[in-house]
């Protein structure tokens, strides 16, 4: 009992450095180290034992133990030197046998996690000692990850490299909101369901999920609501009608119409929805009461006659099964789950613009709820981002992004976590710039070309070539940012079994 209580109460440094002696010396750091990598020259023999994304330990000669990923893998071998001639390739191109392996070697660039202390994990600031011994954790005894855990931590998933090594998931950066990008096939919703939402709930999260497809959650949770039933705000409603009929043919907004039909949507929509059986009577109910608005305006006549055209030509436009969307009886405040809890809202079988008229009234309520200063405890995952904010966003969209931006600003002193699902990171496959930059936290799986440069940005400085994300395995992901507790990137993947 005494040996035990001795375990636990050494600092992180003092654990780490017993933990040394089980370790496997696997080569030294090279020349031109710095502060934040250094290039790490393997023994013979290792090169067939370590991989990139594999967890090491130096021990600086300079003082103090740093953690570190393997990137940037290269073989050298100066006698196959090509571009130009030398006795090696002579001998390859005589013989058709390889030359000799003395001036072969193996080495990878080792991206610094950061160096640990008494009690934490901190920023490397030491020079690392070229020649210091580098050693490599391995087994599910040796966790590198308990070295690098936050205080107050969830965890979930696993490193790439070992399942039995699993992630800690910094808590306090949840509410600064997540990414998950990967194309087509990557894994994004196996991650939403089997990792993200598992983990918001042990965070003490209620999950609400928008399910645009209905497809890719709503078949395997237990709540499903249909975005049919969800009674809808005023301002949704106007914006989704004036979206359908185009404007009733105007070039701006507002115009005649327009606002006839915002007055009579703010005096009667309550009344009409109790008063009207079906979206048929409500669809004629709505156009007699706008004729009447603007035949008692004061408009010229020729003006009115024009406005008539127009309003029947907008109404046209206007199908019952449009307007029966628009119908629903639940409130949008039995959407918010409280923690432990997820919702599915299926939004399958509706338009484009019925979708978007939805989002505007949960995001004003969840708003709304914030301006009150109210702690939601709530995770907001919108699935298929850029239908929501793309890149440019135009119509419905400029206000569904908008309000995208308020819920990020304002969720992080509310405890609101908004979740984006994307295929694509950024430019026409990708979700507009100035949501993307409230993303603190992002997975990034296997991506389309087009996100080359895009990945590149965000993953190079740590010594991730982009273009290995092109043919990244399905169901793994680079995970970033905020509630990463380290501050390189790590390749992490999740289990699916006794998931949601």
């Amino acid at each position: 009992m005494i040996g035990l209580m001795n375990v636990e109460t050494k600092s992180r440094e003092d654990r780490l450095r017993t933990v040394l002696n089980n370790l496997s010396l696997i080569g030294i750091t090279g020349s031109t180290t710095s502060t934040t990598e250094a290039p790490l020259i393997l023994i013979e023999g290792k090169e067939k034992e370590v991989r990139e994304e594999d967890i090491v330990v130096i021990e600086n000669k300079n003082g103090g133990l740093i953690l570190a990923v393997c990137r940037k893998g290269t073989g050298i071998n100066e006698n196959l030197k090509v571009g130009g001639y030398s006795p090696g390739i002579a001998y390859v191109r005589s013989t058709g046998k390889a030359p000799s392996t003395a001036k072969e070697a193996y080495h990878f660039i080792l991206s610094f996690i950061g160096m640990v202390e008494d009690d934490s994990l901190r920023a490397n600031d030491v020079i690392v000692a070229p020649g210091s011994p580098v050693y490599v954790f391995r087994g599910s005894k040796n966790n590198p990850l308990e070295f690098m855990r936050p205080d107050d931590c969830v965890f979930g998933g696993f490193l790439a490299r070992e399942k039995n090594w699993p992630i800690p998931f910094d808590k306090r950066f949840i509410p600064y909101h997540i990414g998950v990008f990967g194309a087509t096939g990557s894994g994004k919703s196996f991650l939403a369901r089997y990792l993200l939402i598992p983990l918001l709930k042990r965070a003490g999260y209620g999950v609400l999920v928008l399910d645009w497809a209905g497809v890719d959650y709503a078949p395997y949770f237990e709540e499903v609501v249909s975005i049919s039933d969800v009674k809808r705000d005023l301002d949704s409603v106007i914006s989704y009608i004036i979206e359908k009929t185009r404007r009733f043919g105007y070039r701006q907004e507002p115009n005649i119409l327009t606002e006839a039909l915002e007055e009579v949507i703010t005096e009667s929509w309550s009344q009409l929805l109790d008063a009207c059986d079906g979206p048929e009577e409500l669809k004629d109910r709505l156009k007699e009461l706008i004729s009447r608005k603007i035949e008692g305006s004061e408009l010229l006549d020729r003006y009115k006659r024009t406005a008539f055209i127009r309003l029947e030509r907008g109404f046209q436009k206007i199908s019952p099964d449009d307007l029966r969307e628009l119908m629903g009886k639940k409130d949008v405040k039995e959407l918010i789950v409280q923690p432990g809890r997820v919702l599915v809202v299926d939004m399958h079988g509706v338009g484009d613009e019925e979708k978007l008229s939805f989002f505007l009234t949960l995001a004003e309520h969840i708003i709304s709820r914030m301006h009150k200063k109210e702690e939601l405890n709530l995770a907001l995952i919108i699935d298929e981002g850029p239908q929501y904010c793309p890149f440019e966003p135009r119509g419905l969209q400029s206000k569904v992004t908008d309000k995208i931006k308020d819920l990020c600003a304002m969720g992080r002193k509310h405890k609101l976590c908004v979740v984006l699902i994307s295929q694509g990171i950024a430019g026409e496959i990708g979700i507009n710039a100035a949501v993307r930059r409230n993303l603190n936290t992002q997975f990034i799986g296997q991506i389309h070309p087009l996100d080359i440069e895009e990945a590149s940005k965000r993953l190079s400085p740590y010594g991730i070539k982009p273009e290995g994300l092109l043919y990244l395995e399905p169901g793994k992901f680079y995970f970033v940012g905020k509630m990463n507790p380290s501050p390189t990137p790590l390749l992490i993947s999740f289990g699916i079994k006794g998931g949601e």
